[in-house]
């Protein structure tokens, strides 16, 4: 059963016939037409979010002049990736096959991941660029299950995977599901100035953890999540708004995020075999992470 079938009409993108999937109730109305190459170039980028470029160097300076119309495009684009490419049954199938078999064939991992990149990546554009910076509740919540989800069946753990996958379910159905295209649909474009302070607020959480002696695992990855918001809104400005200082930030923090997320893997396997414990012991962040860390902080002036 196919998951879309579009339409170009005036300048708007239309999406029809998406089955039990309710995305006919997502609305368009005046969304900027975005060309498939954008889309395309978008998804591509979100999927090698984490890898390395060790030679990226950063601008002397980052600002954040950026424009309501731009955050706008910023979360459209996001929107129309995420409608077009999200499959509300076959993502339930997947969840069930997994925890029932406790495995997937090639194709099903690649459909997965690339599902859980889209709500990932949507859930970031909405945090950054919407004027309240918070995550949608419900739309937050089936990203953050799907990732313990993720967690559970790579570590092997299968009471927490039954766990998430009887959540996931429930998520899923199209009673919750229609909560999630209100959410989606109640996007706010940030002010500016507003925007700005989000910002400078995220860049001043990370510092006053380098400042620390030593982490939990929850910290970290706290900070690892300033620093994958971070990367997905230069994903879109450089794609949307291209230039070699979109590209530049983007690939460093690339870097960051990919060195980053490795030790997180690390981490979660420790905690679920018990080694360490994720919420109370600590441990010094990487020399090479940190410095990076540093180095891009250092390059915002408040």
């Amino acid at each position: 059963m196919p998951y879309s079938q579009t339409i170009y009409c005036s300048g708007y993108l239309k999406t029809l016939n998406l089955s039990s999937n309710t995305f006919n109730e997502i609305k368009n109305k005046n969304a900027p037409l975005f060309s498939d190459k954008q889309r395309n170039d978008l998804f591509a980028a979100v999927l090698i979010h984490d890898d390395c470029y060790p030679e990226a160097v950063l601008p002397e300076t980052i600002h954040l002049d950026y424009s309501k119309e731009q955050l706008q495009q910023c979360f459209l684009i996001c929107k129309q990736i995420w409608q077009q490419g999200v499959d509300r049954e076959e993502l339930i199938n997947i969840i069930i096959k997994i925890s029932r078999q406790h495995r997937l064939s090639e194709e099903e991992q690649r459909n997965y991941k690339y599902i859980r990149a889209k709500f990932k990546h949507l859930r970031f554009a909405f945090v950054t660029c919407d004027k309240k910076h918070r995550y949608p509740k419900i739309f937050h919540l089936v990203t953050s299950v799907m990732g313990y989800f993720q967690d559970a069946f790579k570590n092997n753990q299968k009471t927490n995977l039954s766990r998430s996958t009887w959540l996931l379910r429930l998520l899923l159905s199209k009673f919750c599901y229609g909560f999630i295209i209100k959410e989606i649909n109640g996007f706010k474009a940030s002010e500016a100035t507003i925007f700005k302070q989000y910002i400078q607020d995220q860049i001043q959480f990370l510092k006053i953890h380098l400042t620390k002696p030593a982490v939990t695992s929850k910290q970290f990855h706290e900070m690892r999540k300033v620093i994958s918001r971070q990367v997905a809104l230069y994903d879109n400005l450089k794609i949307l708004f291209p230039s070699d200082y979109h590209k530049n930030i983007s690939e460093y923090l690339s870097t960051i995020n990919g060195l980053m997320g490795s030790l997180h893997d690390t981490l979660i396997a420790k905690k679920f075999e018990k080694s360490h414990g994720y919420y109370a012991d600590t441990f010094e962040i990487p020399e090479d992470i940190k410095q990076r860390l540093l180095t891009f902080t250092n390059k915002y002036q408040f």
